[in-house]
């Protein structure tokens, strides 16, 4: 007996171990898979962000290459100017100077020297595009496991019961926005206040909740309380379950008494089915004494409820 114990044991251990080796290539391959993704943003902000410095510098160059280049013609044109005008003083023509000083004075006013700013159309500063990644270092170096969600709690004061519909609704101690679902639970139960070691009626389950409430529709209010719980999951956990909230559904729950109802009535618990063919019939002529009258009649049968 021992040693089927021992062997037993020594089964659950070897299924532990490969289930350890299992999970650990499950995790790690996810670990790595978000560290890959991760990356790939970071090489894609980089990318982006080069080509804003390359950009802005390339329109920068442009401006100032524009510039050096009309500032160099403008000087090329006054030194043009400025050998016609020595040309001119060194000539002994008295006829030849004065047209000569009209033509360097039009020159000199159309000179494109005098039509150039002499202030650059762009700055040499490109501070505006430095960064400074402390803050997001600072985040990066936080990465760790997900924690365990937090408990949600229930709101019984928002909870609604009505028309074969309940809507329950609950909330987080703080915000989480790790959560991906949750998950509720109901039972029915014909007891209020904690629940007992064996209950009537399982739990039913509904998945895949978004957000914090949920309405269940088409119930059937045939047990006088609904509990509920509700827990919170994110990608790789699920959190505790909330406190148990009992909410009464004012069910009207009736039997029908056989009793009293007429003798070819078929009646069971919530049904009635009329029995032309049933055996109280045969009972009924059996007893010659008792003569037909309008109150055995079906129409005059009235159900009576308990």
């Amino acid at each position: 007996m021992k040693n089927e114990e021992i062997s037993n044991f020594v089964c659950t251990l070897k299924q532990n171990l490969e289930n350890l080796e299992g999970n650990t290539n499950r995790v790690q391959e996810d670990l790595e898979s978000e560290f890959t993704a991760l990356n790939a943003v970071l090489v894609e902000m980089k990318e982006n962000m080069v080509t804003r410095i390359k950009q802005e510098r390339a329109s920068r160059t442009y401006e100032l290459q524009s510039q050096l280049s009309a500032c160099s013609k403008a000087l090329e044109s006054s030194e043009e100017l400025l050998e016609l005008a020595n040309q001119t003083l060194c000539s002994s023509e008295t006829d030849g100077f004065n047209q000569a000083a009209k033509d360097i004075k039009d020159s000199v006013t159309m000179a494109p020297a005098f039509r150039l700013s002499l202030k650059a159309k762009a700055s040499d500063n490109m501070s505006h595009l430095m960064v400074d990644f402390s803050q997001e270092r600072e985040v990066l170096q936080g990465l760790k496991f997900l924690p365990v969600p937090g408990t949600p709690e229930i709101q019984v004061s928002e909870c609604q019961v009505s028309d074969n519909t309940v809507t329950v609704v609950w909330t987080l101690p703080e915000p989480d926005s790790k959560i991906e679902h949750y998950i509720l639970e109901h039972r029915r139960t014909n007891h209020e206040g904690p629940p007992r070691l064996r209950e009537d009626y399982p739990w039913m389950v509904v998945e895949g909740i978004r957000e914090m409430e949920h309405s269940l529709i088409g119930l059937r209010f045939d047990t006088r309380y609904l509990t509920f719980r509700v827990r919170a999951c994110n990608k790789a956990v699920a959190g505790e379950f909330s406190e148990l909230v009992t909410l009464e559904t004012h069910a009207f729950n009736f039997k029908l008494d056989s009793g009293s109802a007429h003798q070819n009535l078929k009646v069971e618990d919530l049904s009635v089915e009329w029995d032309s063919c049933g055996g109280k019939i045969q009972d009924i002529r059996k007893e010659k004494t008792r003569t037909n009258s309008p109150m055995h009649s079906p129409a005059r049968c009235v159900p009576v409820f308990i």
